[in-house]
């Protein structure tokens, strides 16, 4: 099945677009990593449990598995194993980017049907289309593909919104995602070649859906980086749709904002929260719409 009406069908299904970030911290001074009491897997995996009434999808972060060695890939892969047997979608986080068969060879990691296959990859275009042809070549076996265009981080500016030369280098991406998206629109309307775009960016957010308007597109910056509800929702498709957001530390470290609270309850709480906060936010943002058009 088409990977955007599979997603598009799981939102409509809980009237949810939380996504949960599976970023388990490191053990280090000032870092929360994992709690008392708890292995890598156990944590994880109990966060996934305990948040999958209020979520469609799982988005766990390459980087905090990698750095434990054997035994995080290990946690990465019972965190895939758990989020498909409650049926929810799975996209690795690992902003993968290269060329010829090393690109080739990271498509097949993570969307392949080895080990650490996922229904869907992040990606990095700076080195231009035949970097990410291999992960779009596997988009017509109902896999997906979000790739970066405008990052939530800070600095993301110090290129991305760079002139080349009459707009930014980051709206050229997006021109591009919409060009390689055009040939997997499903049913829905909407693309499996999706698009990354943070919430702490609301104009640029707006701009992106008008030149991308068949992309889903998958929104960090929820929260912890200071993007709210009403910024997350400035990705969305007129008709509310095309869009999902991503929550991490924000999340999994819920338990930390209150005492007494427990890991697993609170961040059950907080994603059921997030779902409520970003559809009240959808339905202000469609009624604020209909309002200028009356």
């Amino acid at each position: 099945m088409n990977f955007a009406d599979r997603l598009a069908s799981a939102s409509r299904l809980k009237d949810s677009v939380v996504v949960l970030g599976i970023d388990p911290q490191l053990d280090a001074p000032g870092a929360p990593g994992i709690p008392p009491g708890y292995t890598l897997a156990r944590f994880c995996c109990e966060i996934v449990e305990a948040c999958a009434r209020s979520a469609i999808a799982v988005k766990p972060q390459l980087a905090f598995y990698e750095a434990r060695g054997l035994d995080g890939m290990r946690a990465f892969c019972e965190v895939v194993k758990t989020a498909r047997r409650l049926g929810l979608i799975t996209i690795a986080d690992a902003k993968r980017g290269d060329i010829g068969t090393t690109s080739a060879a990271y498509a097949e990691a993570f969307l392949g049907d080895g080990d650490f296959n996922c229904d869907a990859v992040t990606v990095n275009p700076y080195q231009g289309s035949d970097a990410l042809m291999p992960f779009i070549a596997k988009v017509k076996n109902g896999r997906g593909v979000f790739v970066l265009v405008k990052t939530s981080n800070p600095s993301s500016g110090e290129f991305q919104d760079r002139d080349a030369p009459n707009h930014p280098i980051w709206e050229s991406v997006a021109e591009r995602v919409n060009g390689w998206g055009g040939d997997f629109i499903g049913a829905s309307g909407l693309s499996s070649v999706g698009a990354v775009v943070g919430a702490t960016f609301p104009v640029q957010a707006r701009r992106a859906r008008e030149l991308m308007p068949a992309a889903t597109i998958l929104v960090p910056g929820y929260d912890t980086q200071g993007g709210t509800a009403a910024d997350a929702v400035a990705s969305a498709r007129a008709d509310g749709t095309g869009f999902i957001v991503n929550a991490s530390r924000s999340l999994m470290y819920a338990y930390k904002k209150k005492d007494g609270a427990k890991p697993v309850e609170a961040a059950a709480e907080y994603a059921e929260a997030m779902r409520l906060q970003i559809n009240a936010a959808l339905a202000a943002q469609r009624g604020q719409k209909l309002a200028r058009t009356a």
